[in-house]
């Protein structure tokens, strides 16, 4: 027995020795590495991110992507459940084909047949072709979200892009957000990760603040911190780009296990031969899409045309050394809400209600239009506090329904679900705890003696991530 195993344990032994003695390269020696394995996989993002919008897309097989059957194309009134019927027809219809040809059928093919064998050439063997029966996909378009990405970008990229210089990672990486969101910071995935950055709450609370009170993933200044400290530990640990890029999909454990099994770091190869059952069609496409969204966004007016893309919003940083209400400090300074709200991302529903404070110290982001010394003279009137607002725990009861806990203890479902970090207002349990805003300080409250001392006032520009001024 134990000679039987020597190969594998001396094959994972040597794949790890590779991993570790892998030289460092820094951001300024930063080469991509684009295996000639994964240039039908770029060609074929390459067209999904420039070619075709969401209205339209491919049937194609999900392992050889050079084998694209058809386009598909709806009218912009179909139902979701027109669009999925027209998707399943198309799928069956070439499944149909490629079983009949696996068959050995080679005479009196319809036209469809004769298109299906040829597109398999010299590959059409029985044993591939019913393979390939069971590996079809359909892969809708987003020409348009990538578009739109590029415009939204204008708002966040140059700063995104110091970040990472600062760290001394290449700027390259800017482009991940366009795979993870479409640099939209208000996306939230089926798995429940969110912003530009497409944390998860587990995930992200490892490199952000991720609380009733605060949420960092949905801020783009603050998830981007996030995102820089997780690929430099990515980094660190694997030592290739490209290795480092597919385990911001797959994991970090994901990824060397990979290395492990397969005893290469070759991402082509191991997209070829990892059969990981984790290792699906997003993570063995994350780098091939990587490369083709960085091509296609770098020249977004090849593809695109002119584009007015947004631009970056100046704002105060206010940092106070006591807990703020924000509703006192929006009427002080006679601000809009919605304004000081899109500035502020990260802070949860129940700072907004009043239900929390703006925590202390934190970089409460305000307008640029107000003048400093009017910000400074009129926050010494708004009240600080040394204790937060405590929660209250509710233990649920036989029969409670998460809408009837919100409307007997005046909160909104929305509110408890942020709270409690549920997905869905139907899962919730007799005898589970749920946490409910308090109303009122259990202690005294001490409150600011007037003066703004301890309270910091900053610039922030578009440009300037990392390195904000101080006032004069």
């Amino acid at each position: 027995m134990r000679n039987r195993r020597m190969p594998t344990l001396n094959a994972r032994l040597a794949a790890l020795m590779v991993l570790f003695a892998a030289p460092v390269k820094g951001a300024d020696e930063l080469v991509l590495e684009r295996p000639a394995a994964l240039q039908p996989a770029i060609t074929f993002w390459t067209r999904v991110y420039s070619e075709v919008d969401s209205l339209a897309g491919y049937v194609h097989d999900n392992r050889n992507l050079e084998v694209v059957y058809e386009t598909l194309k709806f009218n912009w009134y179909d139902s979701a459940q027109v669009q999925e019927r027209q998707i399943a027809q198309a799928v069956q219809r070439h499944r149909e084909a490629l079983q009949a040809l696996s068959g050995g059928k080679r005479k009196d093919l319809t036209a469809h047949e004769q298109k299906v064998l040829a597109l398999w050439g010299d590959k059409a063997s029985a044993a591939n072709l019913k393979a390939a029966a069971d590996r079809l996909r359909f892969q809708r378009g987003q020409a348009d979200r990538i578009r739109e990405g590029v415009i939204r970008s204008g708002a966040w990229e140059k700063r995104i892009r110091k970040a990472l210089q600062d760290a001394g990672l290449p700027q390259e990486l800017a482009a991940l957000p366009y795979v993870e969101s479409s640099y939209d910071p208000n996306v939230q995935s089926h798995a429940g990760a969110v912003g530009l950055w497409q944390f998860t709450h587990f995930t992200g609370s490892h490199y952000l603040r991720v609380d009733n009170v605060v949420d960092e993933r949905v801020d783009p200044v603050k998830s981007t911190d996030g995102a820089v400290r997780l690929l430099q530990r990515y980094y660190s640990r694997l030592r290739s780009w490209p290795l480092t890029i597919t385990a911001y999909n797959h994991g970090l454990s994901g990824v060397r296990r990979a290395v492990q099994e397969t005893g290469s770091r070759d991402i082509g190869d191991i997209v070829r031969r990892y059969k990981g059952p984790r290792f699906g069609f997003a993570s063995r496409n994350y780098y091939a899409a990587f490369l083709a969204v960085s091509d296609v966004t770098r020249n977004a007016e090849k593809y695109f045309g002119p584009l007015d893309r947004q631009q970056g919003e100046d704002y105060w940083i206010v940092k106070s050394p006591r807990y703020l209400p924000v509703n006192d400090l929006l009427q002080q300074l006679a601000l809009d809400a919605d304004a000081v709200k899109a500035l502020n991302p990260a802070l949860q529903p129940a700072v907004w209600s009043g239900s929390k404070y703006v925590p202390k110290g934190y970089p409460l982001r305000l307008p640029a239009t107000t003048g400093s010394r009017t910000i400074t003279a009129l926050l010494t009137r708004v009240p600080g506090y040394a204790k937060q607002m405590p929660d209250v725990i509710y233990r649920v009861k036989e029969g409670d329904t998460l809408s009837g806990i919100a409307l007997r203890h005046n909160h909104s479902v929305r509110e408890l679900m942020a709270l409690n970090d549920l997905r869905s207002e139907n899962r919730i349990l007799a005898g589970q705890s749920l946490r409910l805003l308090g109303s009122a300080v259990s202690a005294k409250a001490a409150e600011s003696s007037g003066d703004n001392e301890g309270l910091t006032l900053q610039p922030a520009s578009d440009v300037s991530y990392g390195s904000i001024a101080s006032v004069p």
